[in-house]
């Protein structure tokens, strides 16, 4: 089908020729999954395979160590609202790349630290630089392609960081293999050549795009439904709401301790079960593993419920792993815990940047999600540092895990106050329909 549009970074031939018949929102979904699978594998779960290495090599402590991936985490929620308002401006394919390029330099870069400064400062590169590349502009881009399926979207798009989990064992393999810095070099190689031919296809649906919304919007007559008008609040709209306040400071207690669990689990099981890198790595692949199966299930169920208690629901599985890994007396014990964390670590994932497009719109969807990226990202910053500290001090997990069953129940009653802006502040927006309103029906010919 020719295109008659022809729009700044619209390229309908380059795309169709190779996937003829397919909507160019799943093609965006794909490219930002794998773009967040190698982010995921490389920063997000791969650097627990160094973790002792490094602390060996330089004989720093558990919480000196620990507080590196804490700036990461801090530094990047810091990064998150330039980042978006990036993207609402330059579009997500030009920021995609920039974080792709950042990224690889900052991981070249970590291969050749002497002293704990360069950890932390080059931590900071790599925070800069994932936090571009990484799940906020696959985020921003797909709640521009996607309205009813966009729960479930982002959830396939997550599956890049889940599936990046299924890696860890090949990299903890690398470091066996070449040494930690050997591994970290060759983690840059690829990421700077298989991650720009992904993020180059990343981009924000231009307006007047010839497909409609969703990919298919039709009534069982086939006469298509009206495309849906783009919407959204401000920054300073969305913040003085009360569902902005409160997921937030849900997502602030939640990252704490889902954070604290996915940096800490491979040192947690070599040091507390004594089971070999290996065998630990391999607890990533099994947390990984049902991390996917919450991501699909909350995103499918999300599109058909209500995302707030679909979020509540994900949290109770966070809280009820957490006492199953402090009490744990063996490496299947242990192993039990991380398997009940994982599906609700996985499932507020897609869920929560689908409330946000659903509550303040997607028209400044960049600015508003990476604002709430820096605030929850404090709760990220923290929970690692604080379980290290307490190693450091008691010599085990066990405090710290407690601390984050804890931490983890505070969140929950704040999610359920995160209720809609109302329709007042919506409609004031520019949405002229409720959430979940049905749309208009038009003829298609």
């Amino acid at each position: 089908m020719a295109c008659a549009y022809v729009g700044r970074a619209y390229h309908p031939q380059m795309l169709r020729r190779a996937l003829p018949g397919v909507y160019e929102g799943w093609i965006v979904v794909g490219s930002a999954a794998c773009v967040v699978l190698l982010i995921g594998a490389s920063f997000f779960y791969g650097f627990g395979t160094i973790f002792n290495e490094v602390i060996d090599e330089f004989g720093w402590s558990v919480a000196a160590t620990s507080l590196a991936f804490s700036l990461r985490s801090e530094v990047g929620g810091i990064a998150a609202p330039f980042i978006g308002a990036l993207i609402d401006r330059l579009g997500a394919q030009k920021v995609a790349l920039g974080g792709v390029v950042i990224s690889a330099f900052g991981v070249l870069l970590m291969s050749e630290i002497q002293a704990i400064w360069h950890f932390y400062a080059v931590m900071m590169v790599i925070a800069i630089g994932s936090s571009a590349a990484g799940g906020s502009v696959g985020l921003v881009a797909i709640a521009s392609w996607f309205e009813t399926r966009r729960a479930f979207a982002m959830s396939i798009m997550t599956l890049g960081g889940g599936v990046g989990g299924l890696l860890v064992v090949a990299i903890a393999a690398l470091v066996e293999g070449f040494g930690w810095r050997g591994a970290l070099r060759i983690l840059a190689a690829v990421m700077l050549t298989v991650g720009i031919a992904f993020a180059i296809n990343i981009r924000t649906r231009p307006d007047g795009h010839p497909q409609p919304l969703d990919g298919f919007r039709a009534s069982d007559d086939g006469r298509v439904l009206a495309p849906a008008v783009r919407w959204g609040m401000t920054l300073r709209e969305a913040v003085r709401t009360r569902s902005f306040m409160f997921m937030s400071l849900g997502m602030v207690f939640l990252n704490f301790s889902t954070t604290a669990v996915v940096i800490h689990q491979i040192p947690y099981l070599e040091r507390e079960m004594h089971v070999s890198k290996a065998v630990a790595s391999s607890s990533v692949a099994f947390f990984t593993v049902f991390s996917i199966v919450g991501r699909l299930g909350a995103g499918y169920l999300a599109d058909r419920f209500s995302k707030r208690l679909v979020v509540v629901a994900s949290c109770l599985f966070v809280l009820a792993g957490m006492p199953i890994l402090a009490f744990a007396d063996s490496y299947a014990m242990a192993t039990a815990g991380l398997l009940v964390i994982a599906p609700g670590f996985g499932g507020t994932i897609p869920v929560r940047p689908a409330m946000l497009a659903d509550y303040f719109g997607t028209k400044f969807f960049g600015t508003i999600n990476g604002t709430v990226a820096l605030v929850t990202t404090t709760g990220g910053a923290l929970g690692p540092w604080v379980v290290g500290l307490l190693v450091d001090h008691t010599a085990h997990y066990y405090a710290g895990w407690l601390v984050c069953m804890m931490v983890t129940a505070v969140a929950i009653p704040f999610f359920m106050l995160a209720t809609p802006p109302s329709d007042d502040r919506m409609r004031a927006a520019g949405r002229e329909d409720g959430p979940g309103a049905p749309r208009p029906i038009v003829d298609a010919h």
